[in-house]
């Protein structure tokens, strides 16, 4: 009877050991100057951490906030993250990209937005990190992220560059790898004349309508600065050591790209992630379940994701 009753107060006390033993989390709505422009951030830091240690949360394509949501796509995969870092002792900064969010200006046009712009962005936000009292600085970037966070870590000293659904090849093939299987032919042939126009710098005037979205005249000065850049021959350059991570179930970004980033250089390591689709949620069954994941704000990131970024930190 005395055991029992010990196994019963176990059972009920855990839990309450358990909230204990996490971190009380400070955070902190603030503003970050990039030239002329206010960057709209959030600072979660862990009280009484052990561990100084920050990471920059870079976010994907498109408008895509601090949280990881754009207007028709909430999933809350990036605020899931913050949380979880933050919860082992780990403090993240994330960020409204310029032009989305509480980022946004009146004088925004999307015919003036480079890659380049959003590289910029990414070392005030560094140069702003390293004012704090930080030992260690990391970069996470997403998807498109990765790559915005490898230009500007051409001019940057961090301690760990983490990719997490990055691309490995040039953006102008990953383009067309992803476009070809869902196109006609005809269709498809008129993607890759356009594609090998804005990768030789030269604006397209003759868009057929069905690719008018995709490839807007205001848009095109972006995809020419972004098919500028091969994440391959980035993260060679880099000092710092690098975690490549990929999930299996993801359907905008394979394997290939992970190994193709991975074996670009000596101080990578590749890890991959099973059930883990594109925006870092755990996918059981197939392609509705995963499609159906971008729009559920409520499902919680994959648990491995989170352990692989730590113990890489860790080390």
């Amino acid at each position: 009877m005395k055991k029992l009753v010990l196994s019963i107060l176990a059972i009920l006390i855990m839990p309450s050991i358990l909230r204990a033993e996490l971190p009380k989390i400070k955070t902190d709505t603030l503003t970050i100057q990039s030239g002329n422009l206010s960057i709209h951030s959030v600072l979660s830091e862990p009280q009484n951490s052990l561990q100084p240690t920050a990471v920059l949360i870079i976010g994907g394509s498109g408008p895509t906030d601090l949280n990881g949501n754009q207007p028709l796509m909430q999933n809350n995969s990036l605020k899931f993250l913050s949380d979880a870092l933050a919860n082992e002792g780990i403090a993240t900064l994330r960020f409204d990209k310029r032009g989305v969010g509480k980022s946004s200006y009146p004088e925004f046009k999307e015919s003036d937005l480079t890659i380049d712009q959003y590289a910029k962005d990414i070392k005030s936000i560094i140069k702003f990190l390293q004012g704090k009292s930080f030992k260690r600085i990391y970069i996470i970037g997403h998807s498109e992220g990765s790559l915005i966070g490898l230009i500007a870590l051409q001019d940057l000293d961090v301690d760990g560059f983490i990719s997490i659904a990055g691309a490995g090849y040039a953006a102008d093939n990953l383009l067309k790898k992803q476009l070809k299987p869902k196109l006609p032919l005809s269709l498809y042939n008129s993607v890759e004349l356009i594609i090998d126009s804005l990768k030789n710098g030269n604006y397209v005037k003759d868009i057929p309508q069905q690719l008018s979205s995709l490839f807007r005249p205001s848009v095109q000065p972006y995809l020419i600065s972004w098919f500028n850049y091969s994440p391959a021959a980035l993260i060679k350059d880099l000092n710092c050591p690098s975690l490549i991570i990929q999930g299996d179930k993801d359907i905008q970004t394979d394997m290939e790209e992970a190994q193709k980033l991975a074996n670009a250089t000596e101080k990578a390591t590749l890890v991959k992630i099973e059930n883990m689709n594109h925006i870092l949620k755990t996918i059981d069954g197939g392609l509705q379940e995963n499609i159906q994941s971008y729009t559920n704000p409520e499902l919680k990131i994959n648990n491995e994701l989170v352990n692989a970024i730590v113990n890489f930190i860790d080390k």
